[in-house]
C-alpha cells in the first residue's frame, strides 16, 4: 500500500491509544471488525471514505486529525525511500524560497556531519 494509507492507519491507531481504547473497543464503537481495524491501522487496508467516517466518529475526532501527519516519526515506520517520498511531500507544500532555504540548510548539514565524521 502506499505511503498515504500506512500513515492514515498510523495515525489511527495513535489517536486510538491517546483516547485509551482498545482496537475491540474503538471496532465496537465504529461498527467494523477488529481484524479489519488490525489492517487498516497497519496500513494494509486500503479503506473508504466511508469506512473513514466510521473510524472517524468512533474516534470521535475530525478528517484533519487523521491527515495530519506531523508526529509520525519516519524511523520507526519506513524505509529510506519512504522517507525521501516523505520529504518530497513536504517540500511540495512550500513556495520556492521556503524550497530553496530548505535545500541550502541541509545541504550544511550534510557538509557539517561531513567535518564531523572525519
Amino acid at each position: 500500500m502506499g505511503n498515504l494509507v500506512k500513515l492514515v492507519g498510523i495515525n489511527i491507531r495513535e489517536i486510538r491509544k491517546m483516547h485509551k481504547l482498545t482496537q475491540e473497543e474503538l471496532s465496537e464503537k465504529s461498527g467494523l471488525q477488529t481484524s479489519y481495524l488490525a489492517g487498516v491501522e497497519r496500513g494494509e487496508r486500503n479503506i473508504t471514505l466511508e469506512t473513514l467516517e466510521k473510524i472517524l466518529s468512533g474516534l470521535e475526532v475530525d478528517a484533519r486529525t487523521v491527515f495530519s501527519f506531523n508526529n509520525v516519526d519516519p524511523e520507526e515506520h519506513f524505509s529510506k525511500k519512504e522517507v525521501i517520498e516523505l520529504l518530497m511531500n513536504l517540500l511540495v507544500e512550500r513556495n520556492i524560497e521556503e524550497t530553496k532555504l530548505i535545500y541550502k540548510l541541509t545541504k550544511e548539514i550534510f557538509e557539517t556531519y561531513k567535518i564531523d565524521k572525519k
